[in-house]
């Protein structure tokens, strides 16, 4: 087993795979948010909202840091949350 996560094969698969997941989640956005409307772009937001809740709950399942569950991914989600309705709303 390595000693570091750094070292660890299946660590950097992981990164990879999250790094991949989220570059595409944001072209998406970008891509709506050049070309459609705001009702567009809020629609996608609020379905990407579903990304950091189950991240978190990935994370809290896993018993990860509290500061992660609710600190990284729980605030991501709220935002995520508000901006969709803002934009759905206007």
């Amino acid at each position: 087993m390595p000693d570091t996560p750094t070292e660890d094969r299946a660590f950097h698969a992981w990164l990879s795979v999250k790094a991949v997941r989220d570059i595409a989640a944001g072209l998406f956005i970008l891509i709506v948010a050049v070309g459609g409307t705001t009702h567009l772009l809020g629609g996608l937001m609020l379905a990407a909202t579903l990304i950091p809740i189950g991240d978190a709950l990935i994370v809290w399942r896993s018993g990860g840091p509290r500061s992660a569950v609710f600190g990284i991914h729980g605030a991501t989600a709220v935002v995520m949350l508000a901006i969709s309705v803002l934009l759905l709303i206007a």
